[in-house]
């Protein structure tokens, strides 16, 4: 039988195990996909450790992870955009840490021949969350846009994008992360006390919208930088302001930013570093490397 990741109550990544479980069947209007790679995200450990739960207990077991790269694999009835054999990567609500996974046909973009496994398992969450943030932000070429957080998977994505649409972006990060943003055509800044005078130093003339993907209480700063807005957050939603805009994904008229996304990557537009890979067995020791929260790129899991 095929191998999946799931976990049966929250805690610490050791509550992920490795178990056997049958191929599921796509329903009508699903499609099911033999997944070759899968991404780790931070919601996936935040899920794990129960940390949006509301407090109440695991309900039932469930599989991990949202991101995955692989070949469609059998579809549901009705469902005409997909076919078998169709290179796809994407995203499942119902876990994707798995060898094979049922997903909504809308949640999946053909991956091109030129892009590997790996790399099209680490779009999905990050490059969607890139293409909707940065239309939020609105910022365009001879504009400047504060990204914070800047070198991880979301950060990573905007600013590339940015750069590439002629917008000077103002990344913070970590000190070890400083020559990375410049690789990537961001004016690096420290984080940390006195951010805001360091932006200010770095873009003296301002800044025209930000983009938080940190959720580490850069809001207020943020506003101070950029008083009219807007602030983009995916992160932090603690802050009642008119001029901060809270992405939670759910907003309509980004049906395609899945697919802009992948076609950024497949036009190298945008480069994902991935950070490390482990096979599927190692799920747990990927969670684990992903909560340190100091991750230079994307973790993936082969299967």
């Amino acid at each position: 039988m095929p191998r999946a990741v799931r976990f049966s109550s929250y805690g610490d990544p050791d509550v992920l195990t490795v178990v056997d479980e049958p191929v599921p069947e796509p329903g009508p209007g699903l499609v099911r996909v033999a997944v070759r790679a899968a991404g780790v995200n931070p919601a996936d450990w935040k899920i794990r450790r129960g940390l949006w739960s509301g407090g109440k207990p695991l309900q039932r077991a469930r599989l991990t992870g949202f991101d995955l790269a692989g070949t469609v694999d059998a579809v549901g009835d009705g469902v005409t955009q997909w076919q078998v054999g169709d290179r796809v990567a994407g995203s499942s609500g119902r876990g994707a840490s798995a060898e094979y996974v049922v997903a909504a046909p809308g949640d999946l973009a053909a991956l091109p021949d030129g892009v590997d496994w790996v790399t099209g398992a680490a779009i999905g969450v990050a490059g969607k969350a890139a293409i909707r943030v940065l239309s939020l932000a609105g910022v365009r070429a001879g504009q400047t846009l504060l990204v914070h957080a800047a070198t991880g998977g979301v950060g990573t994505f905007v600013t590339q994008l940015a750069v590439s649409r002629g917008v000077t972006v103002v990344g913070t990060a970590g000190p070890d992360n400083q020559d990375h943003l410049r690789s990537l055509g961001a004016v690096p800044v420290r984080y940390g006390d006195g951010w805001v005078d360091r932006v200010r130093a770095a873009a003296p003339g301002g800044v025209d919208a930000v983009v938080d993907a940190a959720g580490t209480g850069v809001l207020p700063g943020s506003l101070e930088l950029c008083p009219a807005g807007p602030v983009v957050t995916i992160a932090d939603f603690s802050v009642s302001d008119p001029r901060v805009v809270v992405s939670e994904g759910r907003e309509p008229g980004f049906e395609h930013a899945l697919a802009d996304a992948v076609a950024a990557v497949a036009a190298g537009v945008v480069r994902i570093p991935v950070a490390a890979t482990f096979p599927l067995e190692r799920t747990a020791d990927a969670h684990r490397l992903s909560e340190t929260g100091h991750v230079r790129g994307k973790i993936v899991t082969v299967v």
